[in-house]
């Protein structure tokens, strides 16, 4: 059983679902499926939840730097794909990577392409850090919120 939750942030609504498993899905503003809304679940879920939201509180008011909260990768791409957005979590705050980098990381530096297709498809956005992963001539790049927010998020991770 599944709960849902709609959560105000500086950058929009963020759509968060939880399982028993932990965190599943964040939906970026604009990227909710119709009719996406509050559901609750079971109790774990929606404890899942409770310290989702308030994590995500935390990192947006520039105190948490770091997610402690279990994720449930269910909805993973399976193979490269998910190794890419499970390696994501690892990306330290206020550092980037280049697609190429991540993927020399992970063994297969020719996969940058692939890297940028991951990222595109990462379930877990904001918790498995892939707006930190920029083009490699400095540029933000593509962002499911757009490049605007992708911008947004890096500045507050580079606060002086």
């Amino acid at each position: 059983m599944f709960a849902a939750r709609v959560v105000d942030s500086p950058v929009g609504e963020l759509g968060l679902e939880a399982t028993d498993a932990g965190i599943c899905r964040v939906w970026l503003p604009g990227s909710a499926p119709l009719g996406f809304g509050p559901h609750v679940g079971s109790e774990i879920a929606e404890a899942h939840l409770e310290r989702g939201v308030a994590q995500l509180g935390e990192f947006f008011a520039g105190e948490r730097e770091h997610f402690e909260v279990t994720l449930d990768w269910s909805q993973a791409s399976d193979g490269f794909g998910g190794e890419v957005q499970r390696a994501l979590v690892d990306i330290p705050y206020g550092e980037t990577y280049s697609y190429g980098e991540l993927a020399d990381r992970l063994g297969r530096p020719r996969a940058a392409r692939a890297v940028g297709t991951a990222c595109s498809h990462n379930p877990l956005p904001l918790f498995g850090g892939c707006h930190r992963v920029i083009r490699s001539n400095g540029d933000v790049g593509l962002y499911g919120g757009g490049e605007h927010m992708k911008r947004a998020l890096l500045d507050l991770e580079v606060r002086d």
